[in-house]
Parts: structure tokens; sequence; C-alpha cells
């Protein structure tokens, strides 16, 4: 029996201070995780950041290309991480 292999994506979700966004956005990534065991989720305070091209929090990059700002749509996001 042949078994697809998924390949290890990583999730880098941008936070800052008192953001109610981030909050949301960090509990959604870790119930995702719960079932996607190939995910390597990272979280970064946007202060701590290299590249200041990011403003707005949360951000969530997939592999280092952008994905969204704010309020992360789950079913949108599902259907990235699946398609690997």
């Amino acid at each position: 029996m042949i078994f697809a292999v998924k390949k290890y994506m990583t999730l880098r979700l941008i936070i800052s201070d008192n953001c109610e966004a981030c909050k949301r956005a960090q509990s959604l990534l870790e119930l995702i995780k719960a079932n996607y065991p190939f995910l390597n989720i990272e979280t970064v305070h946007i202060n701590s950041l290299r590249n200041k091209k990011i403003f707005i929090t949360p951000a969530l990059l997939i592999d280092d290309k952008l994905f969204s700002y704010g309020d992360i749509d789950k079913n949108r996001l599902l259907k990235k991480i699946n398609k690997v």
C-alpha cells in the first residue's frame, strides 16, 4: 500500500500587543495544527521582524509568502493546506 507523504509547511503568524484578532488567529492555528501534524507553526512579534514590509497584524505567511491579513478565513486556509 502506498501512502501519500505530506511535505512540511511553515505557517508564520505575525502578531502585535493587545490584538484581539491576533489571539483569534493563534487559537485557530492551534486547532488546525491538531489535525495537521506536518504543519510547522511559528508566532513572531511584529517588532522582531527583519522584513519591515508587514504593517498589519495579524499577518499569516505560508512558506514565507503572504497569505492573509486580519482574521484568517478558515476554509481558505484549509484548502491551501490540503493542496500540499
